[in-house]
């Protein structure tokens, strides 16, 4: 299913606030429901800015994580080089499949992938070293895929660190008590229809960015599905999505212009049932 453009839920709710102004005028003013207001608009604030500034600081730390992660494989394959092709293009292999494991399984469930970065190490560990530049280079890759374990446990947890459900409450509950309101207050005249339905769209929109930060669907092609595209080209493999990317555009094939093609991976079981994936290699 296709998730809903923030831009469409931001114009349904001016239209619905736009309606209840023309055709439920308020009562003008009211000492006590101002002094509701007031009092609603400022705790919301408090607690609307401490979410955000926690989840852009959770958001960032995932983020450098991801990208952390991205440079220690890349390192992991060159540094493979030194040894023999089969070597090498095994380390491909498995790093190909760490990765598929990511993307089939959602940002929350990140810790599904710990197996194929143990799998990686010790594959490292069975590795005879012929001279002292093999010998360097494996101490490298045994380091970095160490560091790699180290980065999982800490994006597993920022992914799992939401929002609880009594500051959605809390929210929810303050941005109620802002529209009514807002709405009891407004007057009947042009300047109210227009500006209080602004200000509630306004409101809206807040509380969807904070969903969106919380949820990690902000921003995610530049900071997930674009990195993991050159992350692939990288390593000298076809990039690899999950169909439900597409079905629910949060990616476009048409963004990929710098890629002539892509593993594209069908599901036939629910999530997180895997079993069953069958892989489509489309042109662009």
């Amino acid at each position: 299913m296709a998730r809903s453009s923030i831009y469409i839920k931001l114009c349904i709710a001016f239209i619905v606030f736009f309606l209840i102004s023309l055709f439920l005028p308020g009562n003008g003013d009211s000492n006590l429901i101002e002094i509701i207001l007031g009092a609603a608009t400022f705790l919301f604030g408090i607690i609307l800015a401490f979410s955000t500034a926690n989840r852009h600081a959770r958001f960032s730390a995932i983020r450098q994580g991801l990208r952390e992660q991205d440079a220690l494989l890349l390192s992991i394959y060159e540094l493979s080089k030194v040894f023999d092709k089969k070597i090498s293009e095994e380390i491909r292999s498995r790093i190909d499949a760490l990765l598929m494991v990511q993307v089939d399984y959602k940002l929350v469930d990140f810790d599904k992938c710990v197996k194929k970065i143990e799998e990686l190490y010790y594959y490292i560990e069975k590795i005879k070293v012929k001279n002292s530049n093999q010998e360097r280079s494996l101490g490298f890759m045994f380091e970095n895929a160490e560091n790699l374990l180290k980065i999982e446990k800490e994006v597993s947890y920022h992914v799992k660190d939401r929002i609880m459900p009594y500051e959605w409450i809390s929210l929810l509950v303050l941005s109620g008590v802002i529209l009514f309101s807002l709405f009891y207050l407004m007057e009947s005249n042009t300047i109210s229809v227009i500006v209080i339905p602004l200000l509630s769209t306004t409101l809206i929109l807040l509380l969807l960015v904070l969903e969106e930060l919380d949820s990690l669907r902000w921003q995610e092609q530049n900071w997930i599905w674009d990195p993991l595209s050159n992350l692939f080209i990288e390593l000298d493999l076809i990039p690899y999505f999950p169909e439900a990317l597409f079905l629910q555009k949060r990616l476009k094939l048409e963004s990929l212009k710098e890629i002539k093609e892509v593993r594209i991976a069908k599901f036939t079981n629910k999530y997180p049932n895997l079993e069953g994936k069958t892989i489509e290699i489309v042109k662009l």
